[in-house]
């Protein structure tokens, strides 16, 4: 996530791609992803809520629902 907005940072979150919700499956096997503490804090529980997924270096809205991405 901070490598699409231009920023290299450690990484210090191993984030379940797909959110286990209890799933031992999911929490063990799963598929993680290297992400800083601010992304893993705010952008991944937005898009794990669903109120959104933020935007792209560019200012375009990451979620393929948003009406910008349907035009």
């Amino acid at each position: 996530m901070c490598a699409s907005e231009g920023r290299t940072t450690s990484a210090t979150i191993a984030d379940h791609v797909i959110p286990h919700k209890g799933n031992e499956a999911l929490f063990w096997d799963g598929k993680l992803q290297p992400l800083c503490k601010t992304h893993h804090d705010s952008t991944k529980k937005a898009q794990d809520s669903g109120k959104g997924m933020g935007y792209d270096s560019e200012g375009k809205p990451l979620d393929p629902n948003h009406p910008w991405n349907k035009a």
